[in-house]
């Protein structure tokens, strides 16, 4: 049940549904996946009709290209997953123009053209401009005829769907406690009592460190070190040494500003007025030379509402005559009284320019996509020979030296440190680093080096030169890191007993504020927690904790850096009439969350009837 309940809040949508099916259907299959015979371009079936490979591999296309404009450079398994994204929407639409067929549903023209016209991005100052549809279709790669087709699949999708969740509502008598439950708050009393404010111990006997040393020697230990030389061949490291020719990065920043077209933008201050006797005022002293705080505050006199317009395209401003009316005037001249539909309108432009991308970042990152690229071609040139050499044992240090490889060589742990505590000075990313530490503590000393593929298209190979085994540091050696192991165990333990009397004290009767004092300690008050909040600055197992005691009870947490003693103070639990727009938002939540599972149990039946196969084959071939 409470799994459940943690479940809840969030939400579940066909689509994600059937992409976790698709996979299924992948991998596993349902009755067995197998290569179709019926068709040699059918990707999949729904209910004995095919999916033919087309379909797929041009949504795949246009999400590969997307990724590729937002300088992605996708590897085997984002494309396997650009496939089956694509693979999971045609399976769903299939499925859902089966039940339509059956059920007798289907859609009108007019019911699309509503739907048209209300798509904000294809209109043309609020009206449906059959232009700029056919321009933002084209820009995303989708033809007229498919995006209609999408629009009526959704269409489809809701009549079918919503008659079947749209009874789903959980009852009252479920929803009052849980409500109660995820709503319940709880404050606390805490006394901090931090190690570092305990006394500093002076030095003890020698013979006092040397026992510490003895039962305490993991302490000083120092960790296994491995001794290795590394070669790297990586297109991130290779790209900013390349040098792109001037005409090809003047050919992509083309092709970036045709893919973010600039659009023109105005700023302008606007006065909204009812009456045009009351706008002729106002832009006779605005024309004088009045500023825009003055101006605001003289529309008060004249019944006047102030709207500042910051950067807005035409399309974005609600007035027709207004946006017309701002995208003529010049800049700095006052203009009006523009009639409009709810009065009259009297403006300033204040700044004329273009919304787009920086030319100088977007230039930036046009030349870094394009070194990357040439870092690519480089390094699938010479990889085979790099292999090559590996193969006939050259030793790492006597590679060619026109490979583009990167060498280093060092002592470090497994956590990547030097002997000095210092990070391994490894070239590359994150998780090439770690991919290189993690070989080298699974080789061998002597082993010979294999060329291993790293992430982002990388090749590294490593040779061992010495493994040296974790040991204990001499006493004599380790001798003021013990001292200051033993002072910190001694201010811990000191902190610690403090904290416990403070528990003990509230337990057996004491108020915490008269226990505090006593040990010259303050009390503060916690925030309000509900069971699902993480605390900021408490231990992460506070709030469980807190829930866990009754008012007035007393328990003692380890914080990290010293022991908190917290005592339960207030317990609010709301109720519906206390908070109604929570009780709202969450029976709203879990009426959507049920109607999700609905939905869901719905598509399922709809597939199990139809029995969706897929051509393992043929889809692979859309991504590799």
């Amino acid at each position: 049940m409470l799994v459940w309940v943690r479940n809840l809040m969030e939400s579940w949508v066909a689509r994600g549904f059937f992409a976790l099916l698709v996979v299924v259907f992948v991998f596993w299959g349902i009755s067995n996946v197998f290569t179709l015979t019926g068709s040699a371009t059918a990707v999949a079936t729904v209910a004995g009709k095919p999916i033919d490979v087309s379909v797929v591999q041009a949504d795949y296309q246009r999400q590969l290209s997307q990724a590729q404009q937002q300088g992605q450079h996708p590897d085997l398994a984002a494309r396997q997953q650009f496939a089956m994204q694509a693979l999971s929407d045609a399976v769903r639409q299939a499925i859902l123009r089966q039940a339509a067929a059956q059920y007798g549903i289907g859609v009108p023209d007019a019911a699309v053209r509503k739907v048209l016209d209300n798509i904000p991005a294809f209109q043309n100052n609020g009206v449906f401009n059959k232009t700029t549809f056919s321009q933002v279709l084209q820009q995303s790669g989708i033809s007229q005829d498919d995006f209609i087709d999408q629009i009526k699949n959704e269409l489809v999708g809701r009549q079918l769907i919503t008659p079947v969740i749209s009874g789903g509502a959980v009852p009252n008598a479920m929803l009052s406690p849980i409500f109660a439950l995820l709503g319940a708050q709880r404050s606390a009393a805490l006394v901090n009592v931090p190690v570092s404010a305990q006394p500093v111990p002076t030095a003890p006997a020698e013979t006092v460190l040397h026992r510490y040393w003895q039962n305490h020697q993991r302490q000083f230990t120092n960790p296994e070190y491995r001794k290795l030389q590394v070669v790297i061949l990586s297109p991130a490291l290779l790209a900013p040494q390349e040098q792109v020719p001037p005409k090809q990065i003047a050919a992509g920043l083309a092709r970036a500003e045709a893919a973010n077209p600039s659009v023109p933008v105005r700023s302008a201050d606007v006065l909204s007025v009812q009456d045009l006797a009351d706008a002729s005022q106002l832009k006779a002293a605005w024309k004088t030379g009045a500023s825009w705080a003055q101006m605001q505050a003289l529309a008060k006199r004249y019944h006047a509402t102030p709207v500042p317009l910051n950067a807005m395209q035409q399309n974005q401003i609600p007035s027709a005559s207004l946006a017309n009316a701002v995208f003529s005037a010049p800049q700095g001249q006052v203009v009006g009284p523009i009639a409009g539909d709810l009065g009259m309108y009297v403006f300033k432009v204040t700044a004329i320019s273009q919304s787009g991308p920086d030319m100088e970042q977007l230039s930036q990152q046009v030349t870094q996509q394009l070194q990357l690229q040439m870092a690519q071609t480089a390094v699938a040139k010479n990889v085979d020979a790099l292999q090559d050499a590996l193969a006939g044992q050259t030793p790492l240090n006597q590679l060619p030296n026109n490979l583009g490889l990167i060498a280093v060589e060092g002592t470090l742990d497994a956590g990547g440190l030097t002997p000095q505590g210092r990070p391994a000075p490894i070239p590359g990313s994150d998780d090439l680093r770690n991919a290189i530490i993690k070989a080298a503590f699974a080789a061998k000393a002597g082993q010979a080096p294999q060329l291993q593929t790293g992430p982002g298209g990388s090749y590294y190979a490593l040779a061992v030169q010495k493994v040296i085994p974790p040991a204990v540091q001499p006493f004599a050696q380790a001798k003021a890191k013990v001292l200051s192991v033993w002072q910190s165990a001694q201010q811990e333990r000191e902190a610690n007993v403090i904290a416990a009397n403070l528990m003990h004290a509230v337990n057996t009767g004491t108020p915490l504020a008269k226990a505090a004092e006593a040990a010259g300690l303050s009390v503060t008050q916690s925030p309000a927690y509900t069971s699902g909040e993480k605390p900021q600055g408490e231990p992460p197992q506070f709030v469980p904790v807190l829930f866990s005691l009754k008012p007035g009870e007393a328990t003692m947490l380890n914080n990290g850096k010293g022991f908190t003693v917290a005592v339960l103070t207030k317990v609010t639990v709301p109720t519906p009439k206390s908070d109604p727009r929570a009780y709202a938002r969450l029976k709203q939540s879990l009426n959507k969350s049920l109607q999700d599972d609905l939905e869901e149990s719905f598509l399922v039946g709809l597939q199990a009837q139809d029995k969706v196969t897929v051509n393992q084959k043929l889809l692979a071939q859309i991504y590799q």
